[in-house]
């Protein structure tokens, strides 16, 4: 700590038959900047939740100024080491002061971390950890000439967000087997998508039978019409009791291809058919309008749309049914979800963001694979 020195002079001249002129004290004050440092122990790692957003992280203290006149200290945060961006943690006449966690948590998304134990960094590690930086800062002086500010040395924590670990909502898929099943017959190669409580499957039905199984290969696992009925099931009236035998499912509906969703806690299997798509713009054949010149992308097989048609230069979306404008499946909905889109489409931009036809003029085959996660377009 430097000293502050008052130099005290005191002139008299002593010489004989002289006397002293004056005999008041001058002062000279030394007003440099004075040392400040935190003073509590930190913690190795500080651990964050959302759910704890209101709890104090820590007491933040340090050593008092001690010379001159000080103003309020004001705790300073960063997320880097030059601080670039100070961002204040609080000011106070005390030498401390609490930090909250929802603070340390707004740091930590400066820094771009998160709790999604599937998200890595750059360098594939976990993205939930990282380092912040804090000061302390005040004055010395009596606010007029020679005030300076003084501000403590670095201090560097670690931090960590907590990461959250989903909340299972994992079954077991079922098996559907039959020769109800176009291409799957009585083989075990279509299991359902099983979702909590719910299992879905997409299914190309002829007319024929078809049994559940809750192990794959393993025919003593069979659940059949009768086994759903006496659970209290209510089942599509496309479906019915084989009657005799197996006492299989029998699907008697018009062939197609159908969403069976079978709900445990509604107690319900239910067919919904297949919905065609509709390629609607400037760039296809029925421009803009609903008027019987729009491309219709037919379900050929479970996920897979598919029609030819003429394209231009222009814009153009999909429609999930005729004559209704409020679906949302432009370009970015199929990128967003991971779509590989042919290079001769782009995004239209604008609030749209159609898909942008940018190919030579002709006809094409569009090919949209939901399983594949593809929109393809061939001559």
């Amino acid at each position: 700590m430097k000293k502050l020195i008052y130099s005290i002079l005191f002139i008299c001249n002593v010489l004989l038959f002289s006397s002293c002129t004056d005999d008041k004290p001058i002062f000279i004050a030394d007003l440099g900047s004075e040392e400040i440092a935190f003073t509590n122990s930190f913690a190795s790692e500080y651990l964050l939740s959302k759910e704890t957003k209101n709890n104090i992280a820590d007491r933040f203290i340090w050593n008092p100024s001690i010379l001159g006149v000080n103003s309020d200290y004001e705790v300073q945060a960063a997320i880097d080491e030059a601080f670039t961006k100070p961002v204040s943690i609080g000011v106070s006449k005390q030498t401390n002061i609490p930090v909250l966690v929802s603070q340390l948590l707004d740091l930590a998304d400066q820094l771009g971390l998160d709790e999604d134990p599937k998200t890595t960094d750059s360098a594939g590690k976990p993205n939930n950890t990282g380092v912040v930086y804090f000061r302390v800062k005040s004055k010395i002086g009596n606010g007029g000439a020679g005030t300076e500010e003084i501000i403590s040395t670095i201090q560097m924590i670690n931090i960590k967000l907590i990461e959250k670990v989903p909340t299972s909502t994992a079954c077991n898929p079922l098996w559907v087997v039959g020769d109800a099943i176009k291409n799957v017959g009585w083989n075990f190669t279509l299991p359902t998508k099983c979702e909590s409580d719910v299992q879905r499957v997409k299914i190309s039905f002829l007319n024929g039978k078809f049994r559940f199984f809750t192990a794959e290969n393993n025919w003593a696992t069979g659940l059949n019409y009768e086994y759903y009925k006496n659970k209290g099931y209510v089942i599509d009236a496309r479906l019915k009791s084989e009657g005799a035998g197996d006492f299989n499912f029998e699907f008697i509906g018009t062939p197609g291809i159908y969403e069976m969703v079978v709900d445990s806690v509604k107690k319900t299997i239910v067919l919904n058919p297949s919905g065609s798509l509709w390629a609607v713009g400037d760039a296809t054949p029925g421009d803009w309008n609903f008027s019987g010149g729009e491309t219709e992308l037919v379900e050929t097989s479970p996920d897979i749309w598919e029609a030819t048609a003429a394209y231009k230069v222009g814009d153009f979306r999909f429609f999930q049914s005729k004559g209704v404008w409020d679906t949302n499946n432009n370009f970015k909905h199929y990128k967003d979800l991971g779509y590989t889109i042919d290079a001769k489409l782009t995004n239209g931009g604008g609030n749209d963001e159609n898909f942008h036809f940018n190919g030579p003029a002709g006809t094409y085959k569009l090919v949209i694979n939901a399983i594949d996660k593809t929109i393809k377009m061939t001559n």
